[in-house]
């Protein structure tokens, strides 16, 4: 038996596509099922114009489908056997319309789960219509193990007492917004109504040849509205195609809208109208006003569209026209009590989280969570505040990351006539490769972002910018050579593009939020971390005497002069004592004076390896000099953390980053540049003060500052930022 469960879904009807697309799409995405699509022979012909080939074709290639055409039972055997899984029929019934999928639900071997779905709002078995019990019967079955329903069973009137105990509740596929797509025509002008035609369906000849009618009437109008300056969508049905199988010869001011589903923005439409058909609930859902068409007597059955507004005379098209375009809203309201009353379950995270459940019912396990993260470099923020407290996941295989950085697309063009167009070539790669589901920017103020962002928001993909520093007001005192280089004009449009185009900008602190604020950016889009830098112990509180104090800095030298004078002052009178930098930040000469006692240690990378080097250091006093800047006015207390963590009782610059983490005698908080000394004094002549305060840091940072949390907080803001995306404009339904 093969090791993934698989998940079948079979093709047979036109119409079938746009209801298995979605579940192909949320089962590719977010289980780990090999999705199977079987393609009978009567859909490739039935495909006359190739739409749906093509479309499948996509499917195939955007989400590794395998499309599997078949004929034969022995082919279907071939096919299924030794897998195990849930195998799916977008129609399935022991009518002869559904005889393929009802055939190969009775040949699926045991290890499958047999799921139908009920493909309309009025389906055969489920909820007919009268013109559906006419043409054929009430006594309708099902092969299938599981009936996914769009509503409970009180409201299936047409569902057999034997049937009922299968049904599952689980909304119409229409409503996950897996697999969506933008639309590909362009924009409805002001004022376009969508009409969509139905007319190969049974209802539309049972009672009467109401095909004609339907058609004067939508002519006249056309005409109509075309000397109002308008002009009307028109829609066939993707199984029947009425007016293109009869070459139907539209008005000029026709628009003909023959897209899939799912790439129509129902929602950009000014109104909907439509012979009965479940194309009307989709427009209800949209938001649109939504009349219903009948035959001006009741031969026509659209009792189930009781609610709606109905029309049939060319007088009554006119006035529902204008009335929807003058105020929609009264025909909104009426629109949700009708869809309150008919019992569908119609929110899309519902109905998304109601098929994944039935999918790992089935035999699949969740997909990994895939996020890309893009930096200019592996930078130590990606490493602390994402690669560090999700690696247990990433090592269980629930998440899965990649990385893409500024080096590697620098490396990519090339050196001399550089070639950006393979670099950027390798980014998209990079994204159809992994396909994400989040991608996150870390700090990033490289090169194709606003490219990037587009290509995700193509593909409806989340996107997260994490910050931990004001880099549009990067100073000089941090050095010269990385003033200019954060100041670039590019690097500067790249930063503000993604505090603006975001759907979720992630701030280290509270501060740099409020900052971007006072710079005029919405902060709606924006949250703060409660943490910023987690830690373990890496080494427990000891009493013992003070032998080392050390600054750790990356070319902060300004930070670290406001400390020097009472350094100095302190080293001369205490020459037991050694003091250390770690870091990038040059020694000042005034410490030479000390010879072996000052030590450099140079910068360790990565992150992990850095924390490995610096535990071994073992010091007993670690110093935090901010100097009052605006920079340092944002920044976050990973210092406090570092030292902390590693045995080493903190000196910090009060009312800046430093205030919250040293209260409670976790540390020392020192106001200006006078201080220093006697605080570094008062530690070396109390080794027992000094143990209780590493001690009290340390349980602060087991209670606050674990890795657990900031795990926690990370994918809280993932799925903040998801949770966003889904609300985008451009992905609303």
């Amino acid at each position: 038996m093969s090791r993934n469960a698989h998940a079948v879904l079979i093709l047979d009807l036109l119409q079938d596509f746009n209801i298995l697309r979605p579940l192909a799409c949320l089962i590719a995405d977010e289980t780990a099922m090999r999705v199977v699509i079987l393609v009978s022979k009567r859909f490739f012909e039935r495909d006359t114009q190739g739409i749906w080939a093509g479309e499948l074709e996509e499917l195939a290639r955007e989400k590794g489908a395998l499309i599997v055409p078949f004929q034969t039972d022995v082919e279907l055997h071939a096919v299924l056997t030794d897998k195990y899984g849930i195998i799916i029929a977008g129609s399935e019934s022991n009518l002869n319309a559904h005889a393929t999928s009802h055939r190969i639900f009775r040949l699926a071997p045991p290890g499958f789960l047999k799921i139908t779905l009920q493909h309309g709002y009025e389906c055969v078995g489920f909820l007919q219509n009268r013109e559906q019990s006419l043409a054929f019967g009430e006594d309708v079955r099902f092969a299938a193990d599981i009936l996914c329903g769009w509503m409970g069973a009180e409201h299936m009137r047409h569902l057999r007492p034997t049937e009922r105990d299968k049904l599952l509740k689980t909304g119409s596929t229409a409503r996950l917004r897996a697999g969506r797509q933008p639309p590909r025509l362009a924009a409805p002008a002001v004022g376009t109504g969508l009409v969509c035609e139905n007319l190969h369906s049974v209802r539309m000849n049972i009672a009467g040849d109401f095909k004609a009618s339907y058609m004067d009437t939508f002519f006249a109008f056309a005409e109509a509205m075309a000397k109002k300056g308008r002009q009307v969508a028109l829609r066939p049905h993707p199984g029947g195609q009425y007016v293109i199988r009869n070459s139907v010869k539209l008005p000029g001011n026709v628009v003909l809208n023959n897209e899939p589903m799912y790439r129509v923005d129902l929602s950009q439409y000014a109104y909907g109208i439509s012979a009965p058909s479940s194309v009307l609930v989709d427009m209800v859902l949209a938001g649109i006003p939504t009349a219903v068409w009948h035959d001006g007597s009741d031969r026509l059955d659209t009792s189930h569209y009781d609610g709606l507004t109905h029309i049939s005379s060319l007088a009554e098209w006119r006035e529902f026209a204008e009335a929807a375009i003058a105020d929609p809203a009264p025909f909104l309201a009426r629109q949700a009590d009708y869809i309150e009353r008919t019992g569908m379950i119609v929110d899309c995270d519902d109905v998304r989280r109601r098929f994944l459940d039935l999918c790992w019912a089935g035999g699949g396990q969740p997909a990994p969570r895939r996020i890309l993260f893009v930096a200019n470099s592996e930078i130590p923020t990606l490493q602390l505040g994402f690669f560090k407290p999700l690696q247990p996941l990433i090592d269980s295989g629930v998440i899965e990351v990649e990385l893409v950085t500024e080096s590697e697309m620098n490396r990519r063009k090339g050196k001399g006539q550089s070639d950006p167009l393979q670099a950027e070539n390798w980014v998209y790669d990079s994204i159809q490769r992994l396909r994400p589901d989040v991608v996150v920017f870390c700090r990033y103020s490289g090169p194709f972002c606003d490219a990037m962002v587009a290509k995700l928001r193509s593909r409806h993909v989340p996107v997260l910018y994490h910050i931990d520093d004001d880099l549009l007001n990067v100073p000089k005192e941090i050095g010269e050579v990385k003033h200019a280089e954060h100041n670039r004009p590019e690097r500067l449009a790249a930063v503000t593009s993604l505090l603006r185009s975001a759907d979720l900008v992630y701030c280290s602190t509270e501060p740099l939020r409020e900052r971007f604020g006072a710079l005029g950016f919405n902060t709606e889009n924006m949250a703060a971390g409660t943490i910023y830098c987690s830690a373990e112990i890496l080494a427990p509180a000891v009493e013992r005497p003070v032998r080392k104090v050390g600054y750790m800095g990356f070319d902060h030298a300004h930070d670290f002069e406001l400390v020097l004078p009472e350094l100095v002052q302190f080293l001369r009178e205490r020459p037991d004592i050694q003091f250390e930098l770690f870091g990038s930040i040059p020694k000042p000469s005034v410490l030479e004076e000390f010879g072996d006692r000052v030590t450099v240690v140079p910068p360790v990378r990565p992150y992990s390896a850095f924390l490995d080097a610096f535990v071994t250091r073992e010091w007993d006093i670690g110093i935090c000099p901010l100097a009052r800047t605006p920079f340092n006015e944002v920044k976050a207390n990973t210092k406090w953390v570092e030292y902390s963590s590693a045995g080493a009782a903190v000196i910090a610059t009060s009312g800046m980053a430093y205030d919250e983490c040293c209260a409670d005698d976790c540390g020392i908080l020192i106001d200006g540049t006078s201080g220093w000394r006697a605080a570094l004094h008062a530690l070396c002549d109390d080794p027992s003060l000094r143990y209780r305060m590493v001690a009290n840091a340390q349980a602060k940072i087991i209670r606050d500052y674990s890795v657990e949390r900031l795990r926690d907080q990370v994918l809280t803001m993932i799925d903040e930022a998801l949770r966003r995306a889904s609300h985008h404009p451009e992905k609303a339904s």
